[in-house]
C-alpha cells in the first residue's frame, strides 16, 4: 500500500509516549530513531511520534504549549480493524477514556482516549451491515465450481445487494457490487492472464461458455452503483466509497490490454451524479496522477484522463482552463473545436500541424461544421504538397464534388490517378474530362504516364473498358511468359482485381475475337492442370467448357473433339483429372 500521508506528534516525554500507545492501544514500534524519532503501527495504521527536545522541532520549541495541554482541541482518528479490542485495551491501561465505545451514523464504531499531552485520539472501525469476506466467498466459488452458468450464481448475490439499496443501506450494497466486480476480474478470463498469453499464443483465443454474459453483468454492477450515487438520500460515507469503487474500476479497465467499455460506463456514472465538491475531489485526484513524475502517463492513457478531467468540470472550467487541459493532455479535437467556437481560428489551424493525415480528415471536417472551409481546404492542399497522400486527396475530391467546382475537382482526381492508378480513377477523370473538354489532350498523356510506369495490366483493363479488345489482346500477348507450367500474364504493377487479366480479355474477345478467346482458355486450363490438385481440375474444367461453346459456336465439333482426346492422353495417368472432366460432361 502506498502511504500518502501521515500524522507526526510532538510529546513532552517520548518513552512514555511510547508506552502509552503500546500499552493503550496496541500499537507497535516498527522504525526508531535513538530517542528523536518512532514510527509505530497497529495493521495499516501507523502514527509518528517525536521527541519535544529533538533538533528537528527547534525551531517550534518556543510555541509549544506545556505537557498536558499541548494537544489541547487536536483531534487523530486511527483506523482499525477490530476497535472493541482497542477498546478492552485501553480499559485494561486505566486510559483517560473521554468518550466510551459506541456506533455512530456515519458508519463508524469508535471512543476517543487522551494522551498524556492532551492530545484526543479516536480509535475508529467502519461499520458494514454485511460481511464483504462471506461474498468473496461466495462470488469465489461460483467460479471454482463446475457451474454451467456463472452469472446466473452471481445474480444471487447481486439480489442481496440490490435489496439493500432498497432499504437505503447504499454503504452496504456497495460493498456487495465492489465484491462482485474485483471477484469477477480475479477469477474470470475478461483480461488477458499476462502470465498464459505466451503459452496461449498459438491456440487462438479460447471460448469459457460458462463466462458468458459476465460483462454485460458488470455493467450492470456499474449501473447500480451509478443509481446509488443517484440518490440524495446516500450518506456522505457511502458517496465516498462508491466513487472510490466507481474510479478504481475506471483505472482498471483504462490500464488494461483489452479494455471492455468499463472505462467509460464507470467514468459517465462519476460525471453524471457526483456532486461539486466530490467533483472537486476527483478532479483533484486525476490532476494528481496527470502530474506523478514517477508514473509519467503518456499517450492514449493522459488522453483518457484528460477527457474525463473536462467532462467532469466542462460546467465550471473557463475556456483557458478547457484549453490548457486540452493542450496538456493531448485532446487536439476538442481543443481545436473550443478554438473554432471562440472564433481563435488561427489557433486553431496551428494546432492542427502535428497531427497525421487519418486524424487531419476528421479535423478538416471540423473547421467545415464550424463554417471555416476555406480554411479545411487550405490544411488539404498544405498536406499534399508535403506528399499526396490517397486519403487527403479523396477529400479534396469530394470537397471539390460538393461544391460543383469541376477544375478542381479534376486536378484532385488527376492527382489521385497519378498516386493510386485505378480503372475506377481513370473512369472519374474521364468523366470530368469531358464535361471540361480536356478529354483529347489528358487521355494520351494519362496512357503514355501509365505506359512509363510499365502498367501494362491496367492499360489493359483501359482498352477493355473502352472496347479496344484488339489493343488488349496485343498488350496482353506483350506481357505473356511461359515457364514450366505453361503461359501467365503479370508485368508492372497488377491492380486488377479478378482471376487474371487474360480471363478477363478472354471474356472480352469471347464474340468479336473467338480464336484468342478460346486461346487464351486453352492456356488457363493447361496452365491449371500442370499444377495439379484436385481444385485446379475442377477450375480447368470451366475453361475446358468455354472453349467447347466457343468452337460449336464456329462449327468446329471436330476440333474440340480431337483437342479433348489430346489432352485426356496426355494426362491419361491423372485420374483425379478424368474423374473431373467426366463430371464436368468433358
Amino acid at each position: 500500500m502506498t502511504r500518502t500521508s501521515w500524522v507526526e506528534i510532538c510529546v513532552s516525554d517520548f518513552a512514555q509516549s511510547i508506552t502509552w500507545f503500546e500499552q493503550t492501544l496496541g500499537f507497535r514500534v516498527v522504525a526508531r530513531d535513538a530517542n528523536e524519532y518512532a514510527e509505530l503501527s497497529r495493521g495499516e495504521t501507523t502514527i509518528q511520534l517525536a521527541a519535544d527536545d529533538a533538533p528537528y522541532w527547534a525551531s517550534e520549541h518556543p510555541r509549544l504549549q506545556p505537557p498536558g495541554q499541548r494537544g489541547s482541541g487536536v483531534e487523530i482518528v486511527l483506523l482499525v480493524e477490530n476497535v472493541d479490542a482497542v477498546y478492552h485495551q485501553a480499559q485494561n491501561a486505566k486510559a483517560d477514556i473521554v468518550r466510551e465505545l459506541a456506533d455512530f451514523p456515519w458508519h463508524m464504531r469508535q471512543f476517543w482516549v487522551r494522551h498524556p499531552d492532551g492530545y484526543l485520539i479516536r480509535p475508529a472501525q467502519k461499520i458494514l451491515s454485511v460481511n464483504p469476506a462471506l461474498y468473496h466467498r461466495q462470488v469465489a466459488n461460483a467460479f471454482q465450481r463446475a457451474t454451467p452458468h456463472i452469472t446466473e450464481e452471481l445474480a444471487k448475490v447481486k439480489e442481496t445487494a440490490d435489496t439493500l439499496v432498497q432499504q437505503q443501506d447504499y454503504l452496504g450494497a456497495a460493498a456487495i457490487y465492489e465484491t462482485l466486480i474485483t471477484e469477477i476480474f480475479e477469477e474470470s478470463h475478461l483480461y488477458y492472464d499476462e502470465e498464459a498469453e505466451y503459452d496461449d499464443y498459438y491456440e487462438g483465443e479460447r471460448y469459457y461458455p460458462e463466462e458468458e454474459g459476465l460483462e454485460e453483468f458488470v455493467g450492470k454492477c456499474i449501473e447500480a452503483l451509478g443509481h446509488c450515487l443517484a440518490d440524495e438520500r446516500a450518506d456522505r460515507v457511502a458517496r465516498e466509497n462508491i466513487i472510490a469503487v466507481l474510479f478504481d474500476l475506471y483505472q482498471h479497465d483504462l490500464n488494461a490490454d483489452n479494455s471492455h467499455g468499463f472505462t467509460a460506463s464507470a467514468s459517465n456514472q462519476l460525471v453524471r451524479y457526483v456532486t461539486s465538491l466530490e467533483r472537486d475531489t476527483l478532479a483533484e485526484q486525476i490532476h494528481a496522477i496527470l502530474t506523478d513524475e514517477d508514473k509519467k502517463v503518456t499517450g492514449s492513457l493522459r488522453q483518457a484522463y484528460g477527457q474525463f478531467l473536462v467532462d467532469l468540470e466542462k460546467e465550471t472550467l473557463s475556456d483557458e482552463a478547457y484549453l490548457q487541459i486540452c493542450r496538456e493532455t493531448g485532446l487536439t479535437t476538442e481543443l481545436i473545436d473550443r478554438l473554432l467556437t471562440l472564433g481563435r481560428i488561427d489557433e486553431a489551424e496551428r494546432a492542427t500541424h502535428p497531427i497525421d493525415d487519418v486524424r487531419l480528415l476528421k479535423l478538416a471536417d471540423l473547421f467545415i461544421q464550424h463554417t471555416q472551409d476555406a480554411v479545411a481546404e487550405r490544411l488539404m492542399r498544405e498536406r499534399i504538397k508535403e506528399k499526396p497522400a490517397v486519403h487527403i486527396l479523396e477529400w479534396l475530391q469530394t470537397y471539390y464534388q460538393a461544391r460543383n467546382n469541376h477544375a478542381a475537382e479534376f486536378e484532385a482526381t488527376e492527382m489521385l490517378f497519378r498516386t493510386q492508378p485505378l480503372l475506377t480513377r481513370y473512369q472519374e477523370l474521364r468523366h470530368l474530362a469531358k464535361q471540361l473538354d480536356r478529354w483529347e489532350t489528358v487521355q494520351p498523356a494519362l496512357l503514355a504516364f501509365l505506359e512509363q510506369a510499365h502498367n501494362t495490366s491496367l492499360l489493359i483493363q483501359i482498352a477493355l473498358d473502352e472496347g479496344e479488345i484488339d489493343t488488349a489482346l496485343k498488350l496482353l500477348k506483350g506481357m505473356a511468359t511461359k515457364d514450366s507450367y505453361g503461359y501467365t500474364y503479370t508485368s508492372g504493377y497488377v491492380y486488377y482485381y479478378g482471376s487474371g487479366i487474360d480471363l478477363a480479355v478472354a471474356r472480352a474477345a469471347e464474340e468479336t475475337r473467338p480464336r484468342e478467346a478460346i486461346q487464351l482458355y486453352q492456356q488457363h486450363a493447361e496452365r491449371l492442370i500442370a499444377l495439379r490438385d484436385r481444385k485446379n481440375y475442377q477450375a480447368a474444367c470451366t475453361y475446358l467448357a468455354k472453349m467447347r461453346a466457343l468452337y460449336v459456336q464456329q462449327g468446329e465439333d471436330e476440333t474440340w473433339t480431337r483437342y479433348i482426346a489430346t489432352l485426356r492422353e496426355q494426362n491419361r495417368n491423372l485420374r483425379a483429372l478424368k474423374e473431373e472432366l467426366a463430371k464436368a460432361g468433358l
